[in-house]
């Protein structure tokens, strides 16, 4: 990958001193529940079943259950995406639900989903020694996660350099310790005075939030390029704008960037404050180590297995649906605030309702999603598989957690609701959200409501399909702005993200839940006035029954969704592995099928499985073409993410052949240079267009039937959108899929959204 595009995507990642909090939680010897009330906040659990259930909301009841889910894989990854540690947490959540007498009456039911996600990265054991004043003592310690996104670099945080392997190789240094504290330090050390010791340095040198991140990457660079036997990073507590404090350390952090051509050397981290048992309390105490050594265990894996988990309250009527989600997953961390804290205040919604018994007034959905840090891989699974649930939904809450902002932030809580800045009139979730900020002002809590184009959260999954949504964050958006965005800017992502700074914000939690509930038991009055967008009267189905990855589907083309729905229709996904039926076809006015995408990449095993078109499925789909339907082909070179990000290229690319041979369609094994297409057509597909944007060195190539109309070409000829006649029907053929993504500030591909939904709405 070019280094160009790593630096961008790092930047994105990472720009979106004092007493620190005790260090390790011990592990729970009692269930929540029966820990609630020994807190020092909680208040007695009632036993009677008083008229107002936000009576109900208890503050120890959350912080126990934030206790016993940060316990949880505790220095080994904690719940950390696609890890054994976030199927725990699942497991703790499934157990608290099944416990609740009430709810089981009311009629719960409890869904287990399973799905792949690209890569994840286990941490099995981790351990580190340090020799101080003579005396050893064992710190605390983690391991960094491995890239979200790129294997190869991910293998470098794999102890045996093995993927898929997940055998117990630990890896185990010792040496003399070697510092890089300052940045003088670091430069002033030569080649060859670090290699066979252990370097111990400052995650200040390398902290994207505190520098440019080229420059951070440059200093990780020579960090390892020094040849240490282990690199040991240090972090250290501090509440002050403009101070280091860890973020992005575990996960996302620049070491996850390096060319792969560089030294693997064994990297473990740890906080500054937990070496104060040795008489280590400040940096120049550091300095009294004398002899380091660590244990690293880890194991990379691309796939790996993630889930959700979906609690379903029947309501007193059942046409319609709330949905209430909070992310499992944490950023290799304890993840009390993020997003602990959402997982705890919806687990509190569902204990509240089990305490009153009181029936929700329509279906409550209830869930906790798997792999969200890594790229919204739970909710988009959840928005393939619940396509009629969706459908009567008049709002989604999604909890984002809390923050504990810096010094100097006036944060609050507010909804978030995506809006891509071209529809008219409010967006998708407008009504939702200030129907949600009038319920907590009834309860005195300020809310505000603010919009935004960009995809951040569980709600922008649903978006998409025209589900009201909204998200909930606490913070201050243009204060937090200034200090290197809402994770910068409180404790989020770091290793300081611990149940100690959340009791601190126990007030907070308790609003958090009192919105949660109020998104659960106070529905407006009309609700389907929520439902702002036209009443469907066509229908348009996405086929990604051969697409694994969510990213390239209305999941996260949410513009292209919302343009569809605009111009009313209903937006329909056949999700991955689900067969393509007479039945799924009927009724529909347009199909799009987006690219045959399995996880298993060049970059990792293509032997595990592939997933491609069968000659039924194939000409099912031509024969619904012949009797008159309009189909679109959308193929990549690449896999897409996040506003047209591209990574690893698709092996699967030629797969789109065995459907596009009925149509004379043959896609190449090519890739179109530069990121434009000419329009060379006056159809109305490409109405009002002169050129479209592609994503660059995305595009797949292909050949035409005889008679074919090629509505746009690359810059040396080649056709990039065509149209082509079988039957009575049509096929629009893309290059790119990253026509269909993106906001829609590219006014040109706008267009073509809108021309396309015009088109088949009018056939």
């Amino acid at each position: 990958m070019k280094l160009k595009t790593l630096l961008t995507a790092a930047a994105l990642l990472g720009l979106a001193a004092g007493c620190a909090p005790a260090g390790a939680v011990p592990l729970p010897t009692e269930t929540a529940a029966a820990r609630a009330t020994g807190l020092p906040e909680a208040a007695p659990t009632p036993t009677a079943r008083p008229g107002d259930p936000f009576e109900l909301i208890s503050r120890g009841a959350m912080l126990a259950n934030l206790e016993d889910l940060t316990a949880i894989q505790a220095y080994s990854g904690w719940r950390s995406p696609a890890s054994s540690g976030e199927a725990e947490a699942l497991d703790y959540i499934a157990a608290e639900l099944q416990g609740f007498a009430g709810l089981n009456d009311l009629g719960l039911e409890l869904e287990r989903q399973s799905f792949q996600v690209y890569t994840a990265t286990e941490l099995w054991e981790e351990r580190l020694l340090l020799t101080v004043g003579g005396a050893e003592v064992e710190v605390p310690a983690e391991a960094i996660l491995g890239h979200r996104d790129w294997v190869s670099a991910a293998l470098r945080y794999d102890s045996d350099g093995q993927l898929n392997d997940s055998q117990r190789n630990p890896v185990r240094v010792s040496g003399s310790a070697a510092f890089a504290l300052s940045p003088g330090e670091l430069e002033a050390l030569e080649p060859g005075q670090a290699e066979g010791r252990v370097l111990i340095a400052a995650y200040a040198l390398i902290d994207p939030v505190l520098q440019d991140p080229a420059a951070a990457l440059e200093n990780a660079r020579r960090l390892v390029s020094l040849r240490p036997a282990g690199l040991v990073i240090v972090t250290r507590y501090s509440n002050l704008p403009g101070e280091s404090h860890g973020t992005y350390l575990g996960d996302s952090s620049v070491l996850t960037y390096l060319e792969t051509g560089l030294p693997r050397v064994p990297t473990l981290f740890f906080r500054l404050e937990d070496l104060a048992p040795a008489g280590v309390a400040d940096w120049e105490d550091l300095r009294n180590v004398s002899q380091v050594s660590l244990i690293w265990d880890a194991d990379v894996f691309s796939p790996a297995e993630s889930g959700n988990l979906i609690a379903r309250i029947p309501g007193t009527e059942s046409s319609l649906a709330v949905i209430i989600t909070a992310g499992i997953d944490s950023a290799n961390s304890p993840g009390a605030l993020d997003s602990g804290s959402g997982s705890a205040a919806l687990l509190e919604v569902a204990r509240v309702l089990n305490e009153t018994g009181r029936q929700p007034p329509v279906d409550l959905y209830l869930a906790w999603l798997g792999a969200e840090k890594p790229g919204l891989w739970g909710s988009g699974h959840f928005a393939a598989t619940h396509q009629a649930l969706l459908d009567q939904t008049v709002g989604m809450l999604s909890l984002d957690g809390l923050s504990y902002p810096l010094e100097g932030i006036d944060a609050a809580f507010s909804l978030k609701v995506w809006d891509p800045g071209w529809t008219d009139g409010p967006s998708v979730g407008q009504a939702w959200a200030d129907h949600l900020a009038r319920q907590a002002a009834v309860r005195g809590l300020r809310v505000s409501v603010e919009t935004y184009a960009g995809v951040t959260s569980a709600h922008n999954s649903l978006a998409g399909f025209g589900v009201p949504a909204a998200r909930l964050t606490y913070g201050n958006t243009e204060q937090m702005a200034a200090y290197g965005g809402h994770w910068a800017a409180g404790h989020l992502h770091e290793p300081y993200d611990s149940v100690e700074l959340a009791r601190e914000m126990g007030e907070e939690l308790e609003q958090m839940a009192a919105i949660a509930l109020s998104a659960a038991l106070s529905p407006p009055a009309e609700p389907e006035a929520l439902r702002t967008l036209p009443r469907a009267d066509k229908r348009a189905l996405v086929i990604a029954s051969r697409t694994e990855i969510p990213h390239l589907t209305p999941a996260e083309q949410a513009g292209f969704g919302l343009a569809l729905r605009l111009a009313g229709f209903d937006v329909d996904l056949l999700p991955y592995g689900s067969a393509v039926t007479p039945q799924a076809l009927r009724g529909t006015d347009l199909v799009i099928v987006p690219p045959v995408f399995d996880l298993p990449s060049l970059d990792g095993n293509v032997t595990l499985y592939d997933t491609g078109w069968t000659a039924d499925e194939a000409g099912l789909l031509a024969g619904y073409v012949y009797d008159g339907g309009l189909l679109v082909l959308a193929n990549s070179a690449n896999r897409l993410k996040h506003d047209r990000t591209a990574w690893e290229p698709n092996d699967d690319l030629l797969d789109l052949n065995d459907l596009g041979a009925y149509f004379g369609v043959s896609f190449l094994r090519e890739t179109v240079s530069g990121d434009t297409a000419v329009v060379t057509d006056e159809h109305p597909l490409v109405e009002g267009i002169s050129t479209l944007r592609l994503v660059e060195e995305n595009g797949v190539p292909f050949t035409l039937p005889e008679g074919a109309r090629v509505l746009a070409r690359s810059l040396g000829g080649q056709p990039l959108a065509a149209l082509v006649s079988y039957g009575e029907g049509e096929v629009l053929v893309l290059a790119d899929a990253g026509l269909l993504a993106g906001r829609g500030e590219m006014e040109e591909n706008l267009r073509l959204w809108q021309n396309l939904a015009a088109y088949a709405a009018g056939r």
